[in-house]
This record gives structure tokens, C-alpha cells and sequence, in this order.
């Protein structure tokens, strides 16, 4: 009886320290990340979610703002665009779906057309591939962007912040959104003798890890156009990692081409 009550005491005992063992490894916190592997962190984390970009531009007394909100993901990357002109109280918006056949699908009062993007817009796929998931401040960060990078941490979440003067890193940061944030072959060359008039003033990033994983990232050029305007070109991510199997609906797919409109 004695032996029976020596070795449930030695299971009872080993049982203890293996699942306190377990106990143990499970507390363990992650590893603490350096600035660097935060920045990497982000890259290996990015593959879908939403992105937003932004023109501004403004006086004292009025403005005119232009933003392109997308839902992006899947395989191959598709992209769901909300585009909108804010002038004043009036607001004019277009929803539309784009594919990797360089497609852009509209929505027009119910019905869905479709048309070549670089025809109606000005910019390709492949263009709007670079802007938004190859974006070279996320992807490629130059060394300048890296070393200005102040961070701080609060348990899992690390936020890393800088404000950036160099002209040449605001000129190639604005230059994908300038081009891809547009709805007709016009307004490129129109956004590019604003920014030839004006002067780079600063350039304010951030970007959020949360859990070891990209959670938002958005930075903001400023611009001033002589002495009464403000150009104000930025970008954000958010809800990152939500679309990885977005598909365009097959409604979408069965549109009709876009009527031709006279000249």
C-alpha cells in the first residue's frame, strides 16, 4: 500500500512541474523588437485592408479636397474604390471596382459599366499596385525616413513617429498618390504645376505594430503654394490583413462597356 502511495505522490509531483512548466513557457512574453525588426514586422505583415489617399488643397476661406478610399486583397490584388470630390457643401462620388486586366468597373445608377482605367483615369494597374502595396515609405523606407523614426512602446503595441524636411523624400512620397488619386488623364498634369509652384515644407509618418503585426501606417506632405495656398498629399492603411479574399461579385463582372460620350 505504502509503494502505491510513494508513486501516485512521485505522478502527483512530476504532474505538477510539467504543467507548471507549460504554465510557464505559455507566460512568456514575446521578444521586445528594435526599431528595425519593428519596420520589418510591418513589412512581412502587409497584405491586405484598406487604404485612403488624400488632395487637399486650401486657403483661409475654402478648399477642395479629393480622396480615393480602396478595399484591397486577393490573389491577384483586386481593388474596391470609393472616390470623392469635396468642394465647398457639394460632394460627387464614384464607386468602382479595378482588376489586373488594367479594367476599371463603374457604377452608374444601379447599373455597372466597365472601361479601360488608363483611358478614364490617367494611371494603370500596375500603377496603382505601386502606390498602395509596394509603397516605398512602407516597403523600402530610405535611410533618412529609418533614422528620424522615434519610437515608443506601450506592451504590444509599438508606435514609431517622424517628421520629415528632405524636398527629394516628400517629392518621391507625394509622387504615386498625385498620380493615382485621379479620375481623368487631366488632372495629373494639373496636380504637377501645383506642386511646381509650391514649396515642401514637412512631411509627418506614422506607423503602428500591434502583436508583432502591421497595424496602421499613414504619413502626410504639406506643401505651400505661394502665400495663400496649402496642398496637403498624403496616404493612411488601416484594418490591415481584412481582405485577404476579396473577389470582385459577379454581378460586377457581368457589366456592359461604358457607353462613348460625345465630344
Amino acid at each position: 500500500m505504502m509503494k502505491f502511495k510513494k508513486l501516485f505522490l512521485g505522478l502527483a509531483t512530476m504532474t505538477a512541474l510539467f504543467t507548471g512548466g507549460c504554465s510557464q513557457a505559455k507566460k512568456q512574453s514575446e521578444p521586445v523588437l528594435t526599431k528595425t525588426a519593428a519596420i520589418k514586422k510591418a513589412q512581412q505583415t502587409f497584405k491586405s485592408g484598406q487604404a485612403k489617399q488624400l488632395i487637399d488643397l486650401s486657403t483661409d476661406t475654402a478648399s477642395q479636397v479629393i480622396t480615393s478610399s480602396y478595399t484591397f486583397g486577393g490573389n491577384p490584388t483586386v481593388f474596391h474604390l470609393n472616390y470623392q470630390t469635396q468642394v465647398k457643401d457639394k460632394n460627387n462620388n464614384i464607386e468602382e471596382w479595378i482588376s489586373n486586366t488594367n479594367k476599371t468597373y463603374i457604377n452608374g445608377q444601379s447599373n455597372w459599366y466597365y472601361s479601360d482605367l488608363k483611358q478614364m483615369s490617367g494611371h494603370s494597374y500596375a500603377d496603382l499596385l505601386d502606390a498602395i502595396m509596394n509603397n516605398n515609405l512602407l516597403m523600402n523606407p530610405p535611410q533618412k525616413l529609418v533614422n528620424a523614426y522615434k519610437m515608443k512602446r506601450s506592451g504590444n503595441t509599438y508606435t514609431l513617429t517622424a517628421t520629415i524636411t528632405d524636398p527629394k523624400i516628400m517629392r518621391e512620397a507625394a509622387e504615386p498618390i498625385l498620380l493615382t488619386n485621379t479620375q481623368s488623364q487631366r488632372q495629373y498634369p494639373t496636380y504637377h504645376k501645383l506642386v511646381k509652384a509650391g514649396k515642401y515644407k514637412k512631411m509627418d509618418v506614422k506607423l503602428v505594430i500591434k502583436n508583432q503585426k502591421l497595424a496602421t501606417f499613414n504619413y502626410k506632405v504639406n506643401l505651400q503654394i505661394g502665400k495663400m495656398f496649402q496642398m496637403n498629399i498624403g496616404q493612411s492603411y488601416a484594418n490591415m490583413r481584412s481582405q485577404d479574399f476579396l473577389k470582385i461579385p459577379n454581378n460586377v463582372l457581368t457589366a456592359k462597356p461604358l457607353p462613348k460620350q460625345k465630344k
